[in-house]
C-alpha cells in the first residue's frame, strides 16, 4: 500500500462519519443516512462522491446552504406520481426519502415517479437505484443541477452533468446497475484531478477560453459525454426532472431575466413493481441469461472478460468491506481535522 494511504475499516469510516454529521447538525437518523451512502461511495471505489465531499459538505451546512434539519414533505401529486420540498437537505437525505415514497408509491400504483425539489448535492445515484431493486423493483433515478458542463457546440457552462442511475434486480444475484454522468468526466474527478495533478484523458474538459485541455489545473468544465448524446441526454433529464416539478434550473441561470427558484438540484426517482409486468421469477431467469448471454461473447483484444453494469463496483466493495478502505492521506487528514473542529473523535472503539 502507498505511503501516502490509509486504510480504514468500513465500520469505522460510517461511525466517524455518523459522528461528524451528527455533530453539524443532522438527526441521528439523517446522519445515520449519509454516513452509509458516503461509505458506500468509497467502498464501491467511486472516491469522488465518497469522503471526498466531506469538507465541501460541511462548509455548506456552515454556510447555510444544506438545511441539516429539513422539513421534507410532499407538497403535490395524484396517482403514482408525487413532487417533494426537500427543504434543501443534503442530497442523500432527500433522494432516500424520494426512492421510499415512490416504492411505497408503486406498491400501490405498479409505478411510482418522485420529483424530488430543492435539494443539494445528491451523491452517488447507483444507491438509490439499488434500493428499489433490493426491494424486486426496477430502480431508475437522475438528478438536475445549475449550468456545470459545456453543452455540444458550446465552450461556457450551459448544462449539468446530470446523472442517472438505472437498477434492474435479478433475483438472489446482484442487480444490474448502470450508474453514469452524462458528462464525459463527472465534475467530482475533474476536481479530484486538479488536487492530485493528475493528467486527464483527452477531449474531457475544456479551459477557460474554450480550448480542449488535458490539464487539471486549466480544465475550467468538462464536456458531455459523446458530444451531442451527453448532450441532448441532459437537457432532456432538466425537461424530466426540473420543469417538471416546476422549478427550472437552466434557463434563468442563462437568462437573467428569467425568475429562479433559488435552489441548486432537483432529483428524480422510479420505482417499477415487476410483477405488474410479468412474472418476477421468469424476469430475474431472463435477466440472468441475457448477462450471461453477453459476458460469454467473444472477447476483444486487451479484455479479460467481459463485465455487466455494477460488476466491477460490487467486487471492489466486497474487497474492501474484507480489507479496508484505502483513503487519500491528504483526505483521511482533512476528514480528522473536521471531525476535531466539530469535537468528535476519530478515534472509534
Amino acid at each position: 500500500m502507498p505511503s501516502d494511504t490509509v486504510t480504514v475499516r468500513a465500520a469505522h469510516l460510517r461511525e466517524l462519519l455518523r459522528r461528524i454529521f451528527r455533530a453539524a447538525g443532522f438527526s441521528d437518523a439523517h446522519a445515520l443516512i449519509e454516513a452509509e451512502v458516503l461509505a458506500w461511495a468509497n467502498l464501491r471505489g467511486v472516491e469522488s462522491h465518497g469522503i471526498f465531499r466531506v469538507p465541501r459538505y460541511v462548509a455548506a451546512i456552515r454556510d447555510g446552504e444544506i438545511n441539516p434539519r429539513p422539513d421534507i414533505r410532499v407538497v403535490a401529486g395524484a396517482g403514482a406520481s408525487s413532487i417533494i420540498d426537500a427543504d434543501r437537505s443534503a442530497g442523500p437525505i432527500a433522494m432516500t426519502f424520494g426512492m421510499d415514497h415512490a416504492l411505497a408509491l408503486a406498491r400501490r400504483h405498479s409505478v411510482g415517479w418522485a420529483l424530488i425539489r430543492n435539494t443539494t448535492h445528491t451523491g452517488p445515484m447507483g444507491y438509490y437505484a439499488r434500493a428499489a431493486a433490493a426491494h424486486g423493483m426496477i430502480g431508475i433515478v437522475a438528478s438536475a443541477s445549475r449550468p456545470i458542463m459545456a453543452y455540444h457546440g458550446t465552450r461556457s457552462p450551459t448544462v449539468s452533468t446530470n446523472p442517472i442511475a438505472i437498477a434492474v434486480p435479478q433475483g438472489s444475484a446482484a442487480p444490474l446497475v448502470l450508474d453514469m454522468a452524462t458528462a464525459a468526466i463527472a465534475w467530482g474527478k475533474l476536481s479530484q484531478a486538479r488536487q492530485s495533478a493528475s493528467p486527464l484523458p483527452a477531449n474531457v474538459a475544456l479551459d477557460a477560453e474554450g480550448n480542449v485541455t488535458t490539464d487539471p489545473r486549466r480544465a475550467a468544465l468538462p464536456l458531455p459525454l459523446a458530444g451531442a448524446k451527453g448532450a441532448g441526454l441532459s437537457l432532456m433529464i432538466e425537461c424530466l426532472v426540473s420543469l417538471l416539478a416546476g422549478a427550472p434550473l437552466i434557463a434563468p441561470a442563462l437568462s437573467p431575466g428569467l425568475e429562479s427558484s433559488g435552489a441548486w438540484q432537483h432529483g428524480l426517482a422510479i420505482a417499477v413493481d415487476v410483477p405488474a409486468f410479468t412474472d418476477a421469477d421468469a424476469f430475474a431467469e431472463n435477466v440472468r441469461q441475457l448477462a450471461e448471454a453477453v459476458a460469454s461473447q467473444p472477447r476483444a483484444a486487451g479484455f479479460d472478460e467481459v463485465l455487466m453494469p455494477g460488476e466491477r463496483g460490487d467486487r471492489e466493495l466486497a474487497r474492501r468491506e474484507r480489507e479496508g478502505i484505502p483513503l487519500p492521506a491528504d483526505q483521511w487528514r482533512r476528514l480528522v481535522e473536521i471531525a476535531d473542529s466539530l469535537g468528535v473523535s476519530a478515534q472509534i472503539g
